[in-house]
């Protein structure tokens, strides 16, 4: 990496950097030019040397921004900023001798190249002349520079504002017309106007020399791009020169061939500038609901797929991901609300809205610094996570179109980004030692937060391979190992410390661990793998395996390498898996690629319940598996050497729903179905290791081996000991026991600080899936906060009409009840519900809040503009975005989709005054504001009357309280800088 040192901007588009580059600085001589290369995905820029200096190290290059590359340049890298490559010196140095007397004609750009070799022939005797050409004035640079090695320096403006006006070629004409001619000219600049001073020279047949900065690629001559015709030869701009004679260079052969990638160049410009504008929005000015839903694309880009003919018969990977121009694409779907769902639906709380405002700016490192914050495995998670139930599922485009691609998103980011994890200066000091039994996603969650908060963590691992479930249970197809060693890489070069071969339980105890092995605090996060079988007869036959064998003998030992490798896998061509989740298709689609001929699925419930992700079962239809619905094994059928021949299944039918709201299947009378087969797989999930149990005693379990744990802080009935993650709530997700691994590091980190163990009240309850834990409305299956009494008003119509123009409204309200076309009077027509209403009250109180805070928030915005005072106009802006916030706020508890804005004509604050009974003069900034204040008293007595109309203990009572509280806190922010700006003094920002 090569570091910028100073930075100097000589205008909108013109700039000098000074570059520490001691090893070009060294070589460099006057006429000679680097290749810069900015990024990993730079191009390579060539760039004539404007100065040098040995001692210090350094190269100077002044650079015009004019295309995508060099705008990044301008904008983007600072004094301290670092680029990734500089090369150089290239190209031919300058003939330097003493000639007599040189002209030297720096145009623009030019003028800086130009500079050395001025210095050097006036170093070597030479008689210097100096004409150097700007557009303007303010353009002029560097002329302090030429004076000391000028024996006569003219300065050329085009339009005639500083030095001589006109063009250098007039300059040049008149200097050649003198008495004695010079003896050579050296022409630096723009193409036509290198072309423009050969043919001021030509007649006098003075030599005359231009610098030919060409396209190129290499710089060294290999690739050809920088050929030009010079004397009818074909020369190379890169190590013929750049130095010609300008007399016998075909310049309108180069002119031509420099506009080649010119359309590319304007295309990749307009996208640059496309993005700096969508970067201040949403980074600088913070703007959210930036765009309108219905001027989204309606679907989410298609994830690329290897295709189904090709994938049955290897291992590689199925998904092949986003390139860049696809996550762009796709993450400028996201209209990032104020208050984003989806970040609620996300187990580990990842800001997501956040991270994909970094891919729209193309800023990859910067969206996995975001993600990091919550999530260390983006490239896993973004693969192996159910989003369509989870963030996706919460997305707020996802009523009208499909849901912003989240998952392709991470996974894309976590791809691409080259960020190593970061740990917090804050906890440098070691806060302690801890222990974290299995290295499956909850552990690893678990260490990787310890890690950053300072803490010295050691993950103990059973089997011989690090990951858990991500290495034994998931097929490279879906997650390949190089992406779990990428991410493992990650937290190791972070500090944590991974031991394989390590049982414990069986090695050592969780006691010894805290004992004589002096760890501070104990994670266990062993997962629940123990395989849950039918007892039907016939599945102790060699070929019946469990899921979680099968896929064992395939990931981790590479079965389906065998005899290549040592581990059997011991299968015929006909199979059949037991299951339709997501273990289910990866064992089906496993079974595919190791060659079966018919694969078959069995499931007793239909296609509608099935548990696994969609894409997993669109993949396994794709890929040729057979699915029989509504079948429930009765009996394995085997030959008399034990091997297996059939299934014999019980045709089912679906009755009521179950406890989990599924409907329950029931065996339909004298129907069996005979299913042929060689091999049999169960799928049905697991239960609880009872390893760590039975060697800890007084560690509070459940069920079948399950640890009790707080679920806030997965504290276990033993001080120092939590656990998580699957061994506590059963089978869920990679993500959940994520959850489980981020709350147990945040508390044993305020363990390891205060050294206080606070015993959690922990019942001996059956276990449940933890996705169940969260609380959600039962109508809309939106998210609640916590327990709170509720109105959920999803799927609810609000529609108003103006009672003057009888125009109709929907999903939304206007400016304090007035018609924003014509001013008129709004009401509220009859309701049309698709879903019955919890609380009318409620229902009246949550329509007549959205129209107050989006009205004030309409007139603030209308009105920021206009006022003469600018703070007044940033108050007024600010206060905008408070009630528009609110608004959101309001959306996200009631469970209505957020208000979009409305459009149409404006009204005065006149009109405004007019219809809110406001009779003083509106003269000026300061009477808005009184008007402003004016309004917001309204609201407060409007909430506060119909507050009192209600019970006390009703849901809208509670609702008109907190809507009369925000406007005191408006009225009291006004009035104060009411005040303060009738008494001259500064605003109150």
């Amino acid at each position: 990496m090569y570091q910028i040192l100073e930075k100097e901007q000589f205008s909108d588009t013109t700039f000098r950097w000074l570059v520490h580059a001691p090893d070009v600085a060294r070589s460099a001589l006057p006429g000679q030019f680097v290749i810069v290369r900015l990024d990993e995905g730079g191009e390579r820029i060539p760039l004539t040397i404007a100065d040098y200096d040995e001692q210090a190290g350094t190269i100077t290059i002044v650079v015009q921004a004019v295309g995508k590359s060099t705008r990044k340049m301008l904008n983007d890298y600072n004094a301290g900023s670092t680029v990734a490559d500089f090369a150089g010196p290239l190209g031919l140095a300058s003939e330097i001798e003493k000639v007599g007397h040189v002209v030297l004609v720096g145009g623009g750009l030019g003028v800086a190249p130009i500079f050395p070799q001025l210095r050097a022939f006036h170093e070597a005797g030479n008689r210097t002349t100096s004409i150097i050409g700007f557009r303007s004035k303010d353009l002029v640079f560097w002329e302090d520079r030429f004076g000391p090695h000028s024996d006569e320096l003219i300065v050329c403006t085009d339009d005639g504002s500083y030095g001589r006006s006109g063009f250098v070629t007039e300059a040049l004409h008149d200097v050649i017309s003198a008495e004695t001619p010079p003896d050579l000219v050296v022409a630096v600049g723009p193409l036509p106007m290198m072309r423009a001073c050969a043919e001021v020279t030509r007649e006098s047949g003075i030599r005359t020399v231009v610098s030919l900065n060409a396209i190129m690629v290499d710089g060294t001559g290999m690739c050809g791009s920088c050929r030009v015709t010079v004397d009818n030869e074909v020369r190379f701009a890169c190590v013929d020169g750049p130095e010609f004679d300008a007399h016998v260079v075909d310049f309108e052969e180069l002119m031509l061939r420099q506009q080649r990638f010119k359309r590319h160049e304007q295309h990749a410009e307009e996208d640059y500038a496309r993005i700096c504008n969508i970067e201040t929005e949403l980074f600088r000015h913070e703007k959210r609901n930036y765009k309108k839903i219905k001027d989204l694309p309606p679907k989410a880009i298609p994830m690329p797929e290897r295709p189904a003919a090709e994938r049955v018969s290897s291992f590689q990977e199925v998904n092949l991901g986003y390139g860049m121009a696809d996550a762009v694409t796709e993450a400028e779907r996201c209209i990032q609300c104020v208050r984003p769902l989806c970040v609620a639906g996300c187990p580990v709380s990842i800001d997501i809205p956040r991270f994909i405002r970094h891919v729209v700016v193309r800023d990859i490192d910067g969206a996995l610094s975001v993600i990091r914050e919550a999530n260390v495995f983006p490239s896993i998670c973004g693969r192996v996570c159910p989003q369509e139930s989870q963030c996706e599922a919460q997305c707020i485009i996802g009523k009208k179109v499909e849901p912003v691609a989240i998952g392709r998103l991470e996974r894309f980011v976590g791809d691409h980004a080259a960020g190593p994890l970061k740990c917090s200066g804050e906890h440098r000091r070691s806060t302690g030692r801890v222990a974290i039994v299995g290295s499956g996603p909850g552990g690893l969650a678990c260490a990787a937060d310890l890690t950053r908060r300072g803490a010295e963590v050691t993950i103990f691992e059973a089997l011989h391979v690090a990951g858990g479930v991500l290495s034994y249970g998931i097929p490279a197809f879906r997650l390949p190992r190089r992406v779990i060693a990428q991410e493992l890489g990650c937290l190791e070069r972070a500090g944590v410390k991974i031991e394989l071969n390590k049982i414990v339980g069986k090695t050592f105890s969780i006691a010894q661990l805290r004992g004589e092995m002096g760890y501070d605090a104990v994670f266990i996060a062993t997962g629940a793998g123990f395989p849950v079988f039918l007892g039907i007869p016939g599945e102790f036959a060699g070929q019946v395996y469990s899921a979680n064998e099968f896929l064992t003998r395939v990931n981790l030992m590479r079965g389906d390498q065998f005899p290549l490798e040592d581990t059997p896998v011991a299968m015929g061509p006909r199979v059949v898996v037991i299951g339709a989740g997501n273990t289910a298709m990866d064992c089906l689609r496993v079974a595919r690629r190791l060659g079966a001929k018919s694969v078959h699925c069995v499931y007793r419930r239909t296609e509608a319940e099935v548990p696994a992700r969609l894409e997993e079962l669109r993949h396994a239809e794709e890929e040729g598996i057979h699915f029989h619905w509504l079948r429930s094994p009765i009996e394995i059928v085997t030959e008399d050497g034990g091997d297996v021949r059939a299934m014999r299944c019980q045709v089912m039918e679906l009755g009521e729903p179950d406890d989990s709201g599924r409907r329950r299947p029931r065996a339909v009378e004298d129907e069996i179905e005979t299913i042929e087969c060689d091999t049999v797989i169960y799928a049905l999930g697991t239960r609880a290791n009872p390893i760590i149990a039975q060697s800890t005693p007084n560690l509070n379990t459940r069920g079948n081996g399950y640890i009790v744990a707080d679920p806030e802080t997965q504290a276990t009935n033993i001080e120092g000991v939590f656990a998580g993650g699957d061994i506590v709530t059963g089978g869920a997700t990679v993500i959940l026991a994520m959850g489980a691994g981020r709350r147990a590091a945040a508390a044993i980190a305020e363990y390891l600080e205060r050294w206080e163990w606070h015993a959690p009240e922990l019942e001996d309850a059956d276990v449940v899936d933890e996705s169940k834990m969260s609380f959600v409305c039962s109508r809309c299956h939106r998210p609640l906060e916590g327990r709170e009494t509720y109105v959920c008003c999803a799927e609810t119509e609000l529609t108003w009409h103006c009672e003057s123009c009888k125009k109709v409204y929907e999903g939304f309200a206007f400016p304090f009840g007035l018609c924003p076309v014509c001013g008129g009077a709004m009401s509220v027509e009859e309701e049309h519900e698709r879903a019955e209403a919890t609380d009318a009250d409620a229902m009246k109180a949550i329509r007549q809040a959205f129209e107050i805070e989006l009205g004030a928030a309409a007139f603030y915005e209308s009105h920021a503009d206009e006022v003469d005072d600018a703070e007044l106009g940033e108050l007024f802006r600010r206060l905008a975005v408070m009630e528009r916030e609110h608004a959101e706020t309001l959306a996200l508890r009631y469970h209505v989709d957020p208000p979009e804005r409305v459009e149409g004509a404006r009204m005065t604050a006149a009109q405004v005054a007019v219809y809110s009974g406001f009779d003083e003069p509106l003269n000026d900034g300061i009477d808005v504001l009184k008007l402003a204040i004016h309004l917001e008293e309204r609201a407060r007595d409007f909430f506060a009357q119909e507050r009192e109309k209600l019970d006390p203990d009703s849901p809208a009572f509670t609702l008109y309280q907190e809507l009369e509280a925000e406007e005191i806190e408006h009225i009291d922010l006004l009035a104060t800088g009411f005040r303060r700006f009738a008494q001259g003094k500064p605003g109150i920002l």
